[in-house]
């Protein structure tokens, strides 16, 4: 990796999934984390199709696969955003653009 490169703010290849440009092989059932790309997750804030077999859990979600009960909460705990909610809203600023994946 480059000198200097930020790894969360580079595009990797989540977007050809997204575009259709690959279809994942197998179901993938995700929740959101550290850097994913919170502006199209929030869309899907109770969770849905991102692209062809892979599937959001939401910010909180249960889906049953073949039997098997997925669940998953999103986001990372940081003791300062823990109380605040949602707030967030693009543009982003600094301070709201690491706070929306919290």
């Amino acid at each position: 990796k480059p000198r200097g490169v930020k790894p969360h703010r580079t595009m990797n290849s989540f977007y050809k999934y997204y575009s259709g440009e690959l279809v994942a092989p197998v179901l993938t059932v995700f929740v959101g984390g550290n850097h994913e790309a919170s502006n199209h997750l929030w869309e899907l804030f109770h969770g849905g199709w991102v692209a062809p077999n892979i599937y959001f859990l939401g910010y909180a979600g249960v889906v049953n696969v073949g039997g098997l009960r997925i669940a998953g909460l999103s986001g990372i705990f940081k003791d300062g955003h823990y109380r605040q909610g949602h707030w967030e809203r693009p543009p982003y600023d600094d301070g709201s653009m690491r706070s929306a994946y919290h």
